[in-house]
């Protein structure tokens, strides 16, 4: 009876690892948050991101921007007002008197343009 009850409970372990699936993590993955306000518009396929808005993506990271515009059907990305840019070779920030600039990103592109 002990010999059978292992036998089954080995089958049935078996069986559940051959349906275990890995995350398959795509390229251009986003990761959002924001402290006052993330707003979907299903519409306009975009999403907005006000205050303390931070945004990675595979190539930047993007924090403490007072707004954040994330288009996703034109896949760019538009930062206003002071914030942080992390990247592999170091940080950049613009100061809170720079508020008429902004940064202009493509998804999935290595450079960001600010205007």
């Amino acid at each position: 009876m002990k010999k059978i009850f292992i036998t089954v409970s080995l089958i049935f372990a078996l069986g559940m690892n051959s349906y275990a699936q890995e995350e398959i993590k795509t390229e251009n993955e986003l990761t959002y948050s924001a402290d006052e306000l993330v707003k979907l518009d299903s519409y306009k396929k975009t999403i907005t991101l006000i205050g303390n808005a931070n945004l990675k993506t595979s190539v930047f990271e993007f924090v403490n921007a007072e707004k954040i515009v994330i288009d996703k059907k034109t896949q760019e990305v538009l930062v206003f007002g002071a914030f942080k840019v992390n990247l592999n070779g170091g940080t950049i920030s613009q100061k809170p008197e720079l508020k008429k600039h902004q940064l202009r990103y493509k998804i999935g592109e290595n450079i960001a343009y600010v205007e």
